[in-house]
C-alpha cells in the first residue's frame, strides 16, 4: 500500500510540473526528471528552408502539422547567416562568436589552420566550443541519436551523441527517417530521449536554381515527404500526438545573378591579403597590418559593408573570439563579392547576408503535447532553440545566448513529453 501511495504521488507531481517563462520555466520542468521510460523529443533539421517556402503549396504535410500545433512567423539566424553556424547555434544556444564556429570557414590564429566543412576539423574537438544538446543530455543520463547534425561528429566534451553518424549526403531521405523511426522503436532501456536528423534540401536546390524556381519548390516538396512520412511511421505507432516535434532550418536564400557582383581587385591587391571568406560574408585582412588602410579601401567597393572587427553592429553578437578577422564585411542581399581572375558565376542562389534581410529569415514548426495547437509566434533568433529543447527534455541548460521567453504563448502550462 504504501509503494502504492508513493507512486500515486509521484504522478500528481509530475503533473502539476508548470512553465511559466525563461530560466524559471526551465527550472520548473527540471522539478520532474526526464526517464527512460519517456518518449523522444525529435528534431528535423531542413538545410535553406527558407520562411516564406512554408507560404507556398508545395508542403502539405509541414502545413498540416503546423495547424495542428505552433508556427512562427520567421526564425532570425545566427550572423552570419550560413550552415555551420548556424546549425551549430540550434544545438548549442550560442551565437558564432561564442560557439567558435564563426564561418563554414575560418583561420585560428592560435592554431596556425583552417576550419572548413570537410576533412578532419569536423571530427576534431579543439574545434568545437559550447554544449550541444546532445552532452547535455547525457550529463544528465538521457541518450541521444543524431543523424547528420553539424557538430555531432566530434566528442565535444569529450562525448559523441550515444548513437551517431558520420555525414554522407548519398543516404537517402527515406532511410534517414527509418532510422529516425527504429531508434523511436527501440526498448525504454536503450531509447534515445532526443532524437535529431538533418536533411541537405532545399538547400542544395536553392544554390543551384534559385529559390523562386520550381526545381526548388521540388525540393521543397521532397522534404515535406520525408516529413510525410516520419509523421505516418509515428502515426502507425500511435505516438504522433505523443512525440514532441520541432522544425527548424538554419537560414533563408536570396536569388543571385552575374549582373550583381562586385569585384574586389577593383579596389585591392590580392597579393595583399588574406581573405579567409569571400561572399557574400568577406571575412579579410591585410598581410602588412595596415588593416585601417586596408579598410578605407574596402569602403569604396559598392553594395559591400565592411566594418572593423569592433564596430560590427551589436545586433550581429560577431565581435569575440580570436577566429573573427580584423575586418568583417557583408554584401548588400543580392549582391555577390568575386575575383576577376576567379571561378565562373554559376550560382543562382546565396545566403550568409545579414540576418535581419527577409529572405534569411529561416522556418520554424513544432507539434506535440507540450505545445499549444494552432499557436502563433512571432519572429525569434535561433538560439532559442536550445532552452526549448532542455526544457522539453526536462534537464537543466548550459549557460547560452538563448531564452525560452519567446515560447511563452507556445507552451502548454503543463509541459509533457
Amino acid at each position: 500500500m504504501f509503494a502504492f501511495v508513493v507512486a500515486l504521488l509521484t504522478l500528481l507531481a509530475a503533473a502539476c510540473t508548470t512553465s511559466t517563462s525563461g530560466s524559471a520555466a526551465a527550472t520548473a520542468a527540471v522539478a520532474t526528471p526526464a526517464s527512460a521510460s519517456q518518449l523522444p523529443v525529435i528534431v528535423v533539421g531542413f538545410d535553406g528552408f527558407r520562411r516564406s517556402y512554408f507560404d507556398t503549396d508545395s508542403s502539405p504535410v509541414l502545413h498540416a502539422v503546423a495547424r495542428a500545433g505552433v508556427i512562427s512567423d520567421g526564425m532570425i539566424p545566427s550572423f552570419p547567416t550560413v550552415t555551420f553556424p548556424n546549425f551549430y547555434a540550434l544545438a548549442t544556444g550560442l551565437y558564432p562568436e561564442h560557439s567558435g564556429i564563426v564561418s563554414n570557414r575560418f583561420y585560428d590564429p592560435d592554431f596556425h589552420a583552417y576550419f572548413s566543412m570537410r576533412g578532419d576539423p569536423v571530427r576534431d574537438a579543439k574545434w568545437w566550443l559550447g554544449e550541444p544538446i546532445w552532452v547535455t543530455a547525457a550529463k544528465h543520463d538521457e541518450r541521444s541519436g543524431v543523424y547528420f547534425w553539424v557538430g555531432s561528429e566530434a566528442p565535444v566534451g569529450g562525448r559523441h551523441p550515444t548513437y551517431w553518424k558520420a555525414y554522407d549526403g548519398s543516404v537517402p531521405f527515406a532511410a534517414r527517417v527509418q532510422q529516425v523511426l527504429d531508434w523511436v522503436d527501440l526498448p525504454a532501456s536503450t531509447r534515445p530521449a532526443l532524437i535529431m536528423v538533418y536533411f541537405q534540401e532545399p538547400d542544395a536546390s536553392g544554390h543551384h536554381y534559385g529559390p523562386d524556381t520550381p526545381e526548388t519548390r521540388a525540393a521543397v516538396l521532397r522534404v515535406d515527404s520525408a516529413l510525410g512520412q516520419l509523421v505516418d511511421g509515428l502515426r502507425t505507432r500511435g505516438l504522433y500526438d505523443r512525440v514532441n516535434m520541432v522544425i527548424v532550418a538554419d537560414h533563408g536564400m536570396s536569388a543571385v545573378s552575374p549582373d550583381r557582383t562586385v569585384y574586389l581587385d577593383d579596389v585591392v591587391d590580392s597579393a595583399n591579403v588574406r581573405v579567409i571568406t569571400l561572399s557574400p560574408v568577406l571575412l579579410i585582412e591585410a598581410r602588412d597590418g595596415n588593416n585601417e588602410g586596408l579598410l578605407t579601401r574596402l569602403q569604396g567597393l559598392p553594395h559591400v559593408t565592411t566594418w572593423r572587427k569592433a564596430d560590427v553592429p551589436a545586433r550581429l553578437h560577431y565581435n569575440e573570439g580570436r577566429r573573427i578577422p580584423p575586418i568583417v564585411g557583408v554584401a548588400d542581399d543580392g549582391w555577390m563579392i568575386a575575383w576577376r581572375h576567379g571561378r565562373p558565376f554559376t550560382l543562382r542562389g546565396e545566403h550568409g547576408y545579414d540576418n535581419a534581410t527577409a529572405s534569411m529569415s529561416a522556418l520554424f514548426v513544432a507539434h506535440g503535447p507540450a505545445f499549444r495547437a494552432g499557436a502563433a509566434i512571432a519572429s525569434f533568433p535561433n538560439v532559442a532553440i536550445y532552452d526549448l529543447l532542455a526544457q522539453l527534455l526536462r534537464i537543466p541548460p548550459a549557460p547560452n545566448d538563448g531564452s525560452l521567453a519567446p515560447f511563452d504563448s507556445a507552451l502548454r502550462t503543463e509541459v509533457a513529453r
